[in-house]
């Protein structure tokens, strides 16, 4: 079967990355460059900052809004990512408001088992620490949900899979 010309040469132009998991037969490519505009992409991720300073539940709604969830860090390569290329200080979708101390950082819907707590963190203190953030030194404190933190939202990057 032939392929017409302007698809090939449309296909070579996408400047595939492909990558291919191992052990199974499923192969995905992502496309460089395939986040919307004011987007930055890392691996299979799109990250933006919004303007100005929120509080995490309002944070976590103004993600929901753009059709992304509220970031959370499952690694710290990722984390210096963030820090490098956005900002240094954000809410990440991680929080003990339901149980005290039983921490859920979710990345939209799965549970993520990375945790990168500051020494002596969560504290707690005064018992009104329920939310996290990511410090300028990358690590997490947690802090009153209500403190206003810079925000940055995440969604997939667009997948091919063949």
């Amino acid at each position: 079967m032939m392929l017409p010309k302007h698809l090939i040469v449309g296909l070579i132009s996408l400047c595939l990355m492909i990558r291919c998991t191992g052990g199974t037969e499923r192969c995905g490519a992502s496309i460089r460059g395939a986040c919307p505009p004011a987007w930055n992409q890392w691996g299979d991720k799109c990250y933006k900052q919004l303007s100005g300073k929120l509080p995490w539940a309002e944070a976590k709604q103004e993600c929901i809004k753009m059709g992304s969830v509220l970031v959370m860090p499952q690694s710290q390569e990722e984390t210096e990512f963030l820090q490098k290329n956005l900002i240094d200080k954000f809410w990440i979708d991680c929080n003990d408001q339901h149980v005290e101390g039983t921490w859920v950082c979710q990345d939209g819907t799965t549970d993520v088992e990375y945790r990168n707590w500051k020494e002596g963190q969560p504290s707690n203190r005064q018992g009104k620490e329920d939310c996290a953030v990511v410090r300028p030194a990358g690590d997490w404190n947690d802090v009153p949900c209500d403190d206003l933190s810079p925000v940055i939202c995440q969604r997939p990057a667009p997948q091919l899979h063949f």
